[in-house]
């Protein structure tokens, strides 16, 4: 009896055990996880020195009074962008338009004058020319003449003063760019004396003024053609974001600095959005492109540990294994490896999280 219970026990595990084993290789096989991949392109390497660069702008004005008066305008809003040509103040221009009027009524008078001072003339010089006159005579009216005339030339150029008097009553912005606060408003009485009443600043385009080491030049450009034609500057901003617009050298200092051994440069930037603000500190990325290439990926595809750069690289099976490299720049919106990757290899781009090394993957072409 305890040899059946036995048997029957074991017969029992047995068919456990088989049915156990008929349900693993049953089970299905897990998904594949779905990553996006990219191929190894290759571009330009660059050299890349980072310097402290300052913006300033090509061109500031200072709105100043010409003449005196009172303010009875003001034909902005301080801190906004103005036009090249956009009147900014208007002072009272009574006493300047009566002014023009009485330099014209005097022009007036003394050229009538003259014309009279010339007929005399012409009528004298006839009668001398007939011996019915005396040379005194002559003499006199000639002179009268030339006294016309020279008030005449008196009397234009204190109506050019008078009328130049008048348009300084209009104060209008000689640039296109912003305009910061006003020094007077409307109701003051204004001089020559008072000073800038408001600064206009272009906006855009704007400089960067960094300067760089004579050892840099000479090492990387040599001459000043090969500087600008050859180089790029991109800035790194305040936050740590790269402004999207490269710039290029477009003037060096005509000396360099002897205390420290360097060159002022000058990169010019557009700056359609107004992101960049004269008087700002900006990092300088100063790139000179060389012949040579090398492998580059999109910077999503770099992965960083505490130790190491890397990336995971998918074979003919789309399996992905780690590798090593070592970065270089980023170009546009490549990142150069310097070493570890080759042209034409493929890598994960995204979904990271999911790539166990080793496990397929099924990858989205990008």
């Amino acid at each position: 009896m305890k040899k059946e219970n036995f048997a029957s026990t074991l017969l029992m595990k047995l068919m456990g055990m088989i049915l156990l084993a008929s349900f693993a290789f049953a089970a299905p096989e897990a998904p594949k996880a779905y990553v996006a991949v990219g191929t190894v392109s290759s571009t330009h390497n660059i050299v890349q020195h980072r310097y402290t660069g300052r913006i300033v702008s090509p061109a500031k004005v200072d709105l100043i009074a010409r003449i005196s008066g009172e303010m009875k305008e003001m034909g902005f809003e301080e801190g906004t962008f103005v036009e090249e040509g956009q009147v900014m103040y208007k002072l009272d221009d009574v006493p300047y338009k009566a002014a023009v009027l009485s330099a014209e009524a005097q022009l007036a008078e003394v050229k009538a004058k003259a014309e009279y001072a010339e007929q005399t003339y012409n009528r004298v010089q006839d009668l001398y020319n007939k011996q019915v006159t005396s040379k005194d005579a002559f003499d006199n009216a000639k002179s009268a003449l030339a006294v016309a005339k020279a008030a005449v030339q008196a009397a234009e150029a204190a109506l050019l003063t008078a009328q130049e008097n008048l348009s300084y009553t209009v104060i209008v912005s000689p640039i296109a760019g912003k305009v910061g606060t006003t020094a007077k408003t409307k109701g003051n009485y204004i001089t020559p004396s008072s000073g800038v009443l408001a600064s206009v600043i272009q906006q855009d385009p704007l400089r960067v003024r960094f300067a760089i080491s004579n050892k840099d030049f000479l090492q990387n450009y040599g001459t000043e053609k090969e500087l600008k034609e050859n180089s790029e500057v991109v800035l790194k901003l305040s936050d740590g974001s790269l402004y999207p617009i490269t710039g290029k050298v477009s003037i060096t200092e005509n000396q360099s600095n002897e205390a420290t051994d360097t060159m002022v440069l000058y990169a010019v930037f557009a700056n359609p959005d107004n992101k960049l603000s004269p008087g700002s500190t900006v990092s300088v990325l100063l790139r000179k492109k060389e012949t040579a290439t090398l492998p580059c990926v999109l910077p999503s595809a770099v992965m960083h540990d505490g130790t190491s750069s890397y990336v995971y690289v998918l074979d003919e099976n789309n399996i992905p294994t780690r590798r090593n490299v070592k970065e270089g720049v980023q170009s546009g919106d490549k990142q150069i490896i310097l070493e570890g990757l080759k042209e034409g290899e493929r890598v994960v781009t995204d979904g990271m999280l999911k790539v166990v090394p080793g496990t397929a993957v099924v990858p989205v072409e990008e």
